[in-house]
């Protein structure tokens, strides 16, 4: 009887072990997993942006062997404190230290191993030679989820301060709607652009339709909203593939048709002359057609700078901010962007390693224009 209390005791304190082994990885892992984004799906809202944050939540990484490298290796924005979860786009396969990858504590450098489960590119693959199948100009280019499924998701907590942008906070300007959505009153949202407005490469575009299937930057702004205000905020998505602000212009008895509260005006990548004239012209249009709508002017990202530099974007976004007037503000998108890729590769940011972002990028799109809506006024 003696034996077998003494065992019995043993079980029990081992059991007791495991179990609090159990809870503190449930714990560590929850922390850092909690809510992620990409899991809500296409009711998925957001939170505090990541440079607000000490937490990062999916972060993608494309990892690339460079010339002369036996192996390859990712960059991450921040420096981990702690171990950190990397997992495939979808979520359901989580790959291992040791196994799949090595870190060395203390830098943002993740690198793969010889037997390594999780993709990668060579930097040859990545600029392809002239005639290539899957090439844009001079890189790699696909649609669809090619790229998504190579961007693996790294979550993790670091120390690093948060970040501070190089810009001003803008005063408030969007007063009409922010008193609506500040008195639980419903909006009509509008969005207005090219193919990152309508949802390209995002995850939850039914032409790249990949787990998570994340939704696109206007319906990851009008959920936030939705949540944080307590209202009904009702998003129509008129962004079509390839167009430009002279279309744009064409379209707003279109947006003046849902009779909108708030209107997003998201053009520049495909756009070439006389960007200043049209987006003004637009801007007076829908004024002048929605005297009690709010205007939202969405500066861009950035094209791979491999064959596009950034000085037009930059441009394009200075010319937007001198339209900032009563009840119009900007969303500078080109700041943030420009300042992430001095610390990471363009493949680790767009959809199509050409000029979409990822579903990274759409959150970093909805974030800035959730910047532009405080729960309450700044005192």
């Amino acid at each position: 009887m003696i034996g077998f209390l003494e065992t019995n005791r043993v079980w029990q304190s081992m059991a007791r072990h495991v179990i609090g082994i159990m809870l503190v990885i449930l714990c560590n892992s929850m922390r850092v997993m909690a809510d992620p984004p990409g899991n809500a799906g296409e009711g998925m809202s957001l939170g505090e942006p990541f440079w607000r944050s000490q937490a990062m939540d999916n972060e993608p990484v494309l990892f690339i062997q460079e010339e002369g490298k036996q192996l390859a290796t990712g960059r991450l924005l921040f420096i981990p404190s702690e171990k950190f979860r990397i997992t495939h786009p979808d979520h359901l396969i989580r790959y291992e230290e040791g196994k799949d990858y090595t870190w060395k504590p203390g830098t943002n450098v993740i690198e793969l191993t010889f037997t390594s489960r999780i993709p990668f590119k060579t930097s040859a693959q990545m600029v392809p030679p002239k005639g290539s199948p899957n090439m844009f100009a001079t890189v790699l280019h696909s649609e669809g989820h090619f790229f998504h499924d190579l961007q693996v998701q790294v979550s993790y907590w670091h120390k690093t301060d948060p970040w501070t942008l190089p810009d001003k906070p803008q005063p408030e300007q969007l007063t009409r709607v922010l008193g609506k959505l500040r008195n639980k009153q419903p909006i009509k949202l509008v969005a207005l652009g090219d193919s990152i407005t309508q949802g390209f490469n995002a995850s939850g575009f039914k032409p790249a339709l990949a787990p998570p299937y994340q939704p696109s930057y206007p319906q990851l702004v009008a959920n936030t909203l939705q949540k944080r205000f307590g209202t009904k905020v009702t998003l129509t998505n008129l962004g079509v593939a390839g167009t430009e602000a002279g279309w744009g212009i064409e379209m707003v008895p279109k947006v003046t048709e849902q009779k909108p509260d708030l209107v997003l005006l998201a053009f520049g990548m495909n756009d070439g002359g006389r960007y200043e004239e049209k987006m003004l012209k637009m801007r007076n249009d829908v004024i002048a057609a929605n005297p009690e709508a709010d205007i939202v002017l969405v500066a861009p990202m950035t094209m791979n700078p491999r064959f596009a530099g950034a000085d037009g974007f930059v441009w394009k976004s200075k010319t937007l901010g001198k339209m900032v007037t009563t009840n119009v503000a900007l969303a500078d998108v080109t700041t943030p962007w420009l300042e992430i890729l001095k610390k990471k590769p363009y493949s680790d940011l767009s959809g199509n390693n050409v000029n979409h972002p990822n579903d990274f990028g759409h959150r970093i799109y909805a974030h800035v224009i959730l910047d532009l809506f405080p729960l309450k006024p700044a005192k």
